[in-house]
């Protein structure tokens, strides 16, 4: 279970990591295929190493860039739409000084007429010609999941938190939380759902459970057992789900068991 556990959260029909990866693939495989002008000019090799460095240099951009900016202030009170553009914003300023180094780095600079181009004014046309491809580009990648994201019916009295995004359906009953980049990933008795919403928010946000990795907090109350593996180990829950314990935390899951038996 906990094998099959670990395959869910690289599957990209399932996991966010999984499919920013694929969808990576993807895109360096349609770049390098068409050959747009950027790469013309360089050897086989060369363009595959241009747009692939590129790429994932980009998508690293955009999904760092998406996490502060869901930490900053009250952005994540935003529509998850807006957020998502936001970041892409932010990314594709980061994203800016690292496509041009690339570019003179990897020779393109020489092929076209940026090479005797003020820093200046090289960062600007750079920005000016990649950020409505980049922005467009991160919010169909997201759209994917913010077109799946739940509808959760307004309730009479406001829920604080990410409760706020998981739809009533689902039950408060909460077995484990789940990060996926910029995504949380919320487990309750009644099954699961997808929401936009940062992991540490929402574990300081709860009580009775404890964090067993960097990216997954459970509640004590669902744990059957912690199986050890060497110095890590595989939490199990009621309901089959497996999720990983990380060294770092597990002395503190098991003194947290023990203190709550």
């Amino acid at each position: 279970m906990a094998g099959f556990t670990q395959v869910q959260q690289v599957d990209p029909r399932t996991s966010w990591p999984g499919f920013l990866l694929a969808s990576g693939a993807v895109l360096i495989l349609l770049f390098v295929l068409l050959d747009p002008g950027p790469s013309r000019g360089l050897s086989v090799p060369g363009v595959v190493l241009f747009w692939a460095s590129h790429v994932m240099s980009a998508l690293l951009c955009l999904q760092a860039a998406q996490l502060v900016v869901q930490r900053v202030g009250r952005s994540r009170l935003l529509p998850a739409a807006v957020q998502v553009v936001l970041g892409g914003l932010t990314g594709s300023l980061v994203f800016t000084p690292i496509a041009l180094g690339l570019d003179r780095l990897l020779g393109v600079a020489d092929l076209t007429d940026d090479a005797g181009e003020t820093l200046g004014a090289g960062l600007l046309g750079e920005w000016l010609a990649l950020a409505p491809p980049v922005i467009l580009t991160w919010l169909a990648l997201n759209a994917t999941r913010l077109l799946r994201l739940p509808a959760p019916a307004a309730p009479v009295q406001p829920v604080p938190g990410f409760w706020s995004k998981v739809p009533a359906a689902l039950g408060r009953d909460l077995v484990a939380l789940s990060a996926e980049l910029h995504y949380l990933r919320v487990y309750t008795a009644r099954g699961d759902t997808l929401v936009l919403y940062p992991f540490g928010q929402a574990v300081q946000e709860q009580g009775h459970g404890t964090q067993i990795h960097r990216s997954h907090w459970v509640a004590l109350a669902h744990v059957d057992r912690i199986e050890r593996r060497g110095r890590e180990g595989v939490c199990h829950l009621a309901g089959g789900l497996a999720l990983p314990v990380s060294r770092r935390f597990r002395r503190a899951v098991e003194d947290a068991l023990t203190a709550a038996a």
